[in-house]
């Protein structure tokens, strides 16, 4: 019978394939210039077959599809069809010169309603390419090719973000729409995400409070999922697998999601990374620098023409080895064996809940979005026993966001309220405390005016905010341990707040092929909790730190422009940028010891700051169909303590990245080479070192297979090419030598259906 069943289907199979269609085109230019286009079928997962001169798509499902094809330089085709049991649709398409190839729109926030057009400056970096996954570096190894983006490493798997200069705290990261706040308890920590499910990072660079609030002073990043299941009523996803030559490191993960026909859709992620210590350029151990990840996300929602909503959760797993001071001392290595994987004590243990809802509607004279999220973030540091928490907090923070704006004016209106409730415990079986148990609330409302004028575009904001912390020692683990707060009052708890008023005033000149911005802004920061309240020792660590409660908030002035020029073959771009920064917090020894444990005392001070500096892009399609790519792009930072006349700690080193990318012939091969040149970084900070330049190659390439409807991606890069040894300046390692990774064969598969 069950023979007889699967007859039946097999038939039934070859009989859909029977009514199956096809279309044929052929694609010119107005202009006659052979381009490098895009083809998309919504509605379908099929893919298309491309030449220099066309396209086909085979075996596609009688019905209503859009077909859209796009080229940079030139207006995206659109055209409604309808396919017919045994069609073959013979089409021909004739792309139209984009009169102002800088007016397409980009999105950048759906929550906030900003677009390109904003006069900020900013940088869209795909995270789908499969040259870019599964890197040990995770999300912040692809955003290090960003203009003006740098990454402070702390061991394998956690990188942080720094934007022109600025970072830790000091840059916004949203994912999933929530304004991440897991830094409170101190910068070396890193930030639980990764690149699972997402498709893009958008970079916005200066300061951004103004629509984002306290934390936006240097940037933000907006990490906009995957949404590719939103195209088609057919399952459509991927999974696969890749391997780290440099950690013996794998990963395994798989996608997958669909749209019903009553706009209803439901997606999932899951992955798994496990990584050995890795190897530095020579060959060398560097002990406990393994980790493992575990990371889940679901989506379902609806999306309709006018209406969007989104419920998400996510759930991140992560063990993390904590590399020690004494690492480079051979007697002292904790290095053991290739392919030891266990967590060896000291390890940081960290778990993410995020559950998040966001909501959309359009109407014909205004629209409105809604966001609403809760975290949940637990932190252990394990250090002396497995079974003993030496450090441990669980932070749970819920984040809203809401917004109207009036569409239909020759203003356009936007009103927007913001906020966080946050509160922070030390757990009940740690062994130390650092910072005491905490609590915040912080409220925004900003209003946002935008007008176009011809080829003007300009953008004003004004917001306030106001934030109320609550420091609390009054527990009896706080007692038995004599932490103390500022000003030690009778009940244990100190209460602070902060408010203020931030604006920004920016223009855009869009002409022909060229667009320049300018923009004045003000940003600010909160202090956070531990620069506020630390006393206690860091585990891990040989500091004992000390806060300040008396910190104002930061408070920054930056001006800001941006030029850009787009042709069909060449594109570049130029960002010069200023700012001031006042009551700017910087961690250092204090070169004395603490009485009772031995460990050197660590303090945060707050000063008067200068930051200023340059980026630049540029790209070359060597040949009209774009199929030889050359870019090259780079950054300078400068940053001044203006109260010790000195230069400013964590400041990046210039660095400059040549890349090459070759489609060769419209096969599915791609390949590509890329040169990254960090200079020489002889301004070291206060208890700084100079820092030695170094240069990395990488060299990659990726193929694909077509399998009936699916494809099979294959990508083999190869990172720090020559085995470079090196420290980087912006590895909080680098004051005990701890060497960079060296040479790293990342090898990936990648089935998408």
């Amino acid at each position: 019978m069950k023979y007889s069943l699967v007859f039946f289907f097999m038939l039934l199979k070859l009989a859909t394939y029977a009514q199956d269609a096809k279309i044929r085109a052929q694609v010119s230019t107005e202009d006659d210039f052979e381009v490098f286009f895009t083809v998309n079928l919504v509605g379908s997962s099929a893919r298309a077959d491309v030449s220099p001169n066309g396209f086909s798509f085979s075996a596609i499902s009688p019905g209503n599809y859009t077909l859209e094809v796009q080229a940079i330089g030139y207006e995206t085709f659109q055209k409604e069809i309808e396919l017919k049991p045994k069609q073959t649709l013979q089409i021909e398409i004739v792309l139209r010169v984009q009169e102002n190839a800088l007016d397409e729109v980009i999105i950048l926030d759906e929550q906030l309603g900003i677009s390109s057009d904003t006069p900020y400056s900013f940088t869209s970096i795909s995270i789908n390419s499969i040259q870019q996954k599964s890197s040990p570096n995770g999300l912040m190894g692809s955003l290090r090719e960003v203009p003006g983006v740098y990454g402070a490493e702390f061991g394998q798997g956690i990188v942080k973000p720094f934007i022109r200069g600025l970072g830790f705290s000091r840059v916004v990261t949203v994912f999933q729409g929530n304004k991440l706040e897991n830094q409170q308890w101190g910068a070396d920590h890193g930030l639980g995400v990764n690149d699972l499910g997402v498709d893009r990072v958008d970079v916005i660079k200066g300061p951004a409070s103004i629509l984002y609030g306290s934390g936006a002073l240097g940037g933000v990043l907006l990490i906009k999922d995957s949404e590719d299941y939103l195209k088609s009523t057919d399952w459509t996803g991927s999974f696969g697998t890749s391997y780290n030559s440099v950690s013996n490191g794998y990963r395994t993960f798989a996608s997958i999601g669909k749209k019903q026909a009553n706009d209803f859709y439901f997606a999932a992620d899951l992955a798994y990374e496990n990584h050995a210590d890795y190897k530095d350029g020579n060959d060398r151990i560097i002990g406990n620098s393994r980790f493992n990840t575990t990371s889940l996300r679901l989506h379902s929602g609806i999306d309709k023409k006018q209406f969007q909503n989104k419920l998400s959760f996510t759930f991140h797993d992560q063990n993390l080895g904590i590399i020690s001071e004494d690492e480079m001392d051979d007697a002292l290595s904790l290095a053991t064996s290739r392919n030891d994987r266990s967590m060896q004590l000291p390890f940081q243990e960290v778990k993410d809940y995020l559950l998040s809802y966001k909501q959309s509607t359009q109407h014909e004279n205004f629209e409105t979005s809604l966001h609403l999220s809760h975290h949940i973030n637990t932190r252990k540091e394990i250090e002396e026993a497995f079974n003993e928490v030496d450090l441990g907090f669980r932070q749970t923070h819920t984040f809203y966001n809401g917004r109207v704006s009036l569409t239909n004016t020759k203003i356009k209106h936007s009103l927007g309220l913001q906020g966080s409730f946050l509160n922070n415990e030390n757990l009940d079986e740690a062994q130390e405390f650092l910072i005491p148990d905490a609590r915040f609330f912080e409220t925004g409302v900003y209003y946002l005016a935008e007008y176009k004028l011809k080829d003007y575009f300009i953008q004003g904001a004004l917001r306030y905010d106001f934030r109320e912390v609550t420091a609390d020692a009054s527990s009896q683990a706080l007692i038995n341990d004599g932490f103390i707060l500022p000003g030690e009052p009778e009940n244990r708890k100190l209460t602070s707040s902060f408010d203020g008023i931030t604006g920004s005033l920016g223009v855009s000149k869009t002409l022909d092929k060229h667009k320049l911005k300018t923009n004045l802004s003000t940003g600010f920061r909160t202090p956070d909790l531990a620069e506020l309240f630390s006393n206690g020792p860091h585990p891990g660590t040989t500091r004992f730190e000390i806060g300040n409660a008396n910190f104002d908030r930061e408070q920054s002035y930056q001006a800001d422009v941006n030029y850009e020029y787009t042709n069909q073959k060449f594109s570049a771009s130029l960002s010069v940028f200023g700012s001031l920064v006042d009551n700017y917090i910087f961690f250092s020894s204090s070169g004395q010891t603490e009485p009772e444990t031995g460990m050197n005392i660590w303090n945060y001070q707050q000063v008067d700051a200068r930051l200023y500096g340059a980026e630049f892009n540029l790209q070359y399609s060597l040949f009209a169909n774009n199929q030889l790519n050359l870019s090259m792009s780079g950054a300078i930072v400068r940053g001044d303590n203006l109260d010790f006349k000195e230069p400013l700690t964590f400041i990046p080193p210039d660095n400059l990245n040549f890349k090459v990318n070759w489609l060769p012939f419209n096969t599915p091969t791609t390949f590509f080479a890329a040169l990254r040149i960090i200079g020489e970084q002889n301004r070291p900070g206060f208890n700084e070192e100079v820092t030695d330049a170094y240069n990395l190659v990488s060299l990659g390439a990726s193929y694909y297979f077509d399998i009936g409807k699916q494809e099979l991606e294959i990508g083999v890069t190869a990172n720090n090419l020559l085995n470079e040894t090196y420290v980087d300046h912006m590895s909080v390692l680098r004051a005990n030598q701890v060497t960079s990774p060296g040479r790293n064969i990342l090898l990936n598969l990648r089935y998408r259906f």
